[in-house]
């Protein structure tokens, strides 16, 4: 059996790096380009068009031949492309798969309750991978011209910022797996908030680790990537079919600072969106998840509660169990006479009594039976009615405290 020759000058993989990019860096180092390396080196005749597809999923024996030349093993040269991903980001490469959508981001719910009657397609999709080229790079990665990888993710409407330094994805001009030059041409690093550093960190994690820490546990990465796409179908869902629960999502992108579903009328699969409007929508999910992990938001989807950090019943402040007894005896009696104050000023203040009458009707069922209860108790202590509203106030928006 006879053994590829080693190429003599040939760059390590960086952590993530697309097979484009980096088999772009190993022609430089003998000044050919990616398609005269495949063709006169490894016998692979591709067009400078075809060579995006080695992104998706290139030949097993292509992969070989590579591994022979650079010694580099095979499932890590897998990996650098989207193939490679299956099944933890990707479900299939195959976009013709019955529904498809409905098994990878409708199988979660977050900010809304889990529906098996909401209308979505079932041909010619598959997650995340967009039908547009993205050009996203980061200018602190890319900022020494000799030594340009280009990341995988970065071709998929999937993160914002680069994990490492925090700072947004710029657009530029090129080919695959070929910088040429930022689409500004006054282009510089633009810090990302911490909630959207934050969000792609974990998702950045989940590539490079294979799960992501939450706020209440550890999950898988597959599960984060289905989750996160989830939240991102919820958040373009036409309020129409969001029925009740509609006030999460307008809270959610009020909260972001963008316009509702990004200015969208009708729905449109996220992978088919142009790019402004998916780097929106991503820039709401990450504020989705930071009011969930801070508990502004309480919806009712079933793996809302990842990303709720659970209560800390252990912590104790040392005080023998007597001492801690008294201790909440008498937060409890500092409460009683709050109440109290409360209940006493109300007899002639008006505003402090529409202020009790609109914490009591806090959840109160509207119909006259009960409004004349509550009016009731109100009478027992002494409260003048004129003082209190005609009606019920309306309960808190969307759910939040």
């Amino acid at each position: 059996m006879s053994t590829e020759p080693r190429w003599p000058l040939h760059p390590a993989p960086r952590e993530g790096e697309a097979l484009s990019s980096w088999l772009h860096r190993v022609a430089a180092c003998y000044d050919m380009d990616t398609p005269e390396l495949l063709k006169h080196d490894l016998g692979y005749d591709l067009g400078h068009d075809q060579v995006d597809d080695l992104d998706t999923s290139p030949p097993a024996s292509l992969l070989l031949k590579i591994n022979q030349r650079s010694g580099i093993d095979l499932d890590q040269l897998r990996c650098m492309s989207f193939a490679g991903w299956i099944p933890w980001l990707l479900d299939s490469l195959d976009d013709d798969l019955p529904d498809a959508l409905r098994t990878y981001a409708l199988q979660f719910s977050v900010l809304l309750p889990r529906s098996n009657d909401r209308p979505v397609p079932i041909k010619y999709w598959r997650a995340w991978l967009p039908i547009w080229p993205i050009h996203r790079a980061c200018p602190l990665c890319l900022k020494n011209s000799a030594d340009q990888a280009l990341l995988l993710v970065w071709k998929l409407p999937l993160m914002l910022s680069c994990p490492h330094h925090g700072c947004w994805l710029e657009t530029y001009h090129g080919s695959p797996g070929l910088f040429t030059s930022w689409e500004d041409p006054n282009c510089t690093p633009r810090p990302a908030s911490d909630t959207i550093a934050a969000m792609d960190r974990r998702t950045w994690q989940a590539l490079t680790a294979g799960y992501v820490d939450l706020s209440r546990r550890r999950i898988h990465a597959g599960v984060w990537f289905r989750l996160l796409r989830t939240l991102i179908e919820e958040l373009i869902t036409p309020l129409s079919q969001c029925y009740e629960f509609a006030g999460h999502i307008r809270y959610v992108w009020e909260q972001s600072g963008q316009p509702l579903r990004a200015g969208q009328r009708i729905w449109r699969r996220f992978e088919n969106l142009a790019l402004n409007v998916q780097l929106r929508t991503l820039e709401v999910a990450a504020t989705a998840i930071y009011l969930l992990e801070n508990r502004v938001l309480q919806p009712m989807g079933a793996q809302a509660s990842l990303f709720v950090p659970e209560r800390r019943t252990e912590f104790t402040n040392g005080l023998p169990a007597a001492a801690r007894e008294a201790a909440e005896i008498a937060r409890w009696d500092d409460a009683i006479t709050v109440i109290n104050d409360a209940i006493a000023d109300a007899r002639h203040n008006p505003d402090t009594a529409r202020f009790l009458y609109t914490l009591a009707a806090c959840g109160y069922p509207r119909n006259p039976e009960s409004v004349e209860r509550l009016l009731g108790y109100f009478d027992e202590l002494e409260i003048p009615r004129e003082f209190l509203p005609l009606n019920l106030p309306l309960p808190p928006f969307a759910g939040l405290r």
